[in-house]
């Protein structure tokens, strides 16, 4: 009852001011400008320099506690209006302690703005179906170019599938029904670090490598992807540059077609990828978050499968070279061993995250998994084009701490990152591990309630996609598939427009 009548009473003072306020003419409220300038003389907390540096109001520099320039895409409000509750905002008991506080603390705006800044983490490639970008408690559709921050959680439904670009220059595909949460972006001069948790489903995470992307003419085995909507990546790009270079060129001509312009695109992939390689040497490690298992890999291409009250499988793609690094993170309060792994096999760990194993025969879900990602020369081209667009400005900077913040938004790490992520191995662990324990009980209630959950692997993953792929491969070289070397640079977009941004 107290603290109703002192919020009631603090709501009457503020309406009785602007009440009196409202009824002051414009004679009284200028004449009232040079009554309050004194007021800013003497001690200030908070200022800009444009303030305490212009004599005329009569501020020491010493008085003082500076401001600074906010990073970008920080708002200046720190009022958190989607989230406040408008009865704890008039309780003056709250607002007394809180002003007692910040008394004692002259920087708390600083400190306030900095713990709630999100870094931008990456942006959505493509998306095919339905995708769903949860920063809190609010859902909005994921598509081209849709902005992902630390915390946000990225869902697809089902067969849907999406690539999201990471700001290093990371792909991640995210196969149907799948869950993931990017909680952290960190980067220092000498590495860049992720912290990711997959919720449920399961993702191919690939970081950029300096290799040269072999010659494979073979058709794109992602094709529910494409086209993307960077109108230089596709191979239709390429074909129509073809066909219409060619004197004798026909539609009955296609496959000779096809081939040149399959050899142009990796012919401009790997030129891209020797400009940026000489510009792109700082390593990219992940931590890879589950409930019953955690990946920790530095340089390595890998997928990741968990089913909700399940095992979780995964594999690491390619052969180890030097400085890679790929370790497998258990569950249990005192377990902390990691057991670094060097196989290209597809591994298992039991539901409840104490042991795991080696799969001797590959399950026919994980093969076609591992499918779909095996020819993807379209997204590679692409990464390297936002690589250039958006990467590597930002790499530029990052020997200025200042200019990384003003211009891109980030904070510059230093030691203190071994140390954050040391402390994240642990925090993970022991937090996982109870939420293992409580997410068993949750399935176990479901389940008495006769409302099923599946804990095995399901065709879910791969069924859209490879369908998609399949007719692909039917109408690899009908007169609807071919057309596009036909169009010119309007008609192209159009196309794009038509078959890659309306199927989300």
């Amino acid at each position: 009852m107290k603290k109703l009548f002192w919020s009631t009473f603090a709501m009457s003072l503020i309406l009785s001011c602007w009440i009196a306020q409202a009824d002051t003419d414009v004679d009284n409220f200028l004449s009232l400008e040079e009554e309050v300038l004194p007021a800013f003389e003497g001690p200030q907390k908070f200022t800009t320099p444009k303030l305490h540096q212009n004599a005329e109001w009569r501020v020491l520099k010493k008085d003082v506690v500076l401001d600074k320039e906010p990073l970008k895409g920080q708002k200046h409000s720190m009022i958190q209006w989607s989230s406040l509750d408008p009865i704890e905002w008039l309780d003056i008991h709250r607002w007394l302690v809180e002003s007692e506080i910040k008394d004692k603390n002259p920087e708390w705006r600083l400190r306030q703005r900095d713990e709630n800044q999100l870094e931008l983490v990456g942006k959505v490639l493509s998306c095919s179906g339905e995708c769903t970008i949860y920063r809190g408690t609010m859902g909005v559709p994921g598509q081209h170019l849709s902005r992902l921050v630390e915390g946000d959680e990225f869902r697809t439904g089902k067969d849907s599938l999406a690539w999201i670009y990471l700001m290093d220059g990371t792909m991640v595909k995210v196969s149907p029904e799948t869950s993931l949460s990017i909680q952290e972006i960190n980067l220092s001069q000498k590495e860049i670090f992720f912290l990711v948790r997959l919720n449920e489903g399961h993702i191919f995470w690939h970081p950029r490598n300096q290799a040269t992307y072999a010659e494979e003419l073979a058709p794109e085995t992602d094709t529910m992807s494409l086209p993307l909507m960077i109108r230089e990546a596709n191979q239709e790009y390429f074909e129509r540059m073809v066909f219409q270079s060619g004197h004798n060129a026909h539609l009955s001509e296609f496959l000779d077609v096809e081939e040149k312009a399959g050899a142009l695109q990796m012919a401009e992939l790997n030129r891209l990828k020797g400009v940026h390689n000489n510009l792109l040497k700082i390593p990219t490690k992940v931590m890879m978050v589950s409930p019953n298992a955690s990946l920790v890999s530095s340089l390595n291409s890998f997928d990741m499968v968990y089913i909700q009250g399940g095992k979780s499988y995964f594999k690491k793609r390619g052969e180890s070279t030097l400085g890679e690094e790929f370790a497998l993170h258990l569950r249990g309060y005192t377990n902390t061993e990691a057991y670094p792994l060097q196989e290209t096999d597809w591994y298992s760990v039991e539901s409840n995250g104490r042991a795991f194993e080696r799969l001797e025969a590959t399950p026919r879900e994980l093969q076609l998994i591992e499918l779909l990602t095996k020819r993807i020369k379209t997204i590679e081209l692409a990464r390297e084009i936002w690589i250039r667009d958006f990467t590597l400005p930002m790499i530029a900077d990052l020997g200025d701490a200042k200019s990384l913040s003003i211009h891109h938004g980030y904070t510059l790490w230093d030691k203190e990152l071994s140390r954050r992520q040391d402390f994240l191995s642990e925090y993970t662990r022991r937090i996982e591990t109870t939420n293992l324990r409580s997410l068993e009980n949750l399935l176990l209630k479901y389940e008495k309630n006769e409302r099923p959950v599946m804990r095995e692997l399901t065709e879910s993953f791969y069924v859209a996609p490879l369908k998609d792929y399949l007719m692909s491969l039917k109408k690899r070289y009908s007169n609807q598939a071919i057309v596009v070397r036909e169009m010119n640079d309007l008609q192209y977009y159009v196309w794009i427009l038509k078959h890659a941004k309306l199927k989300n």
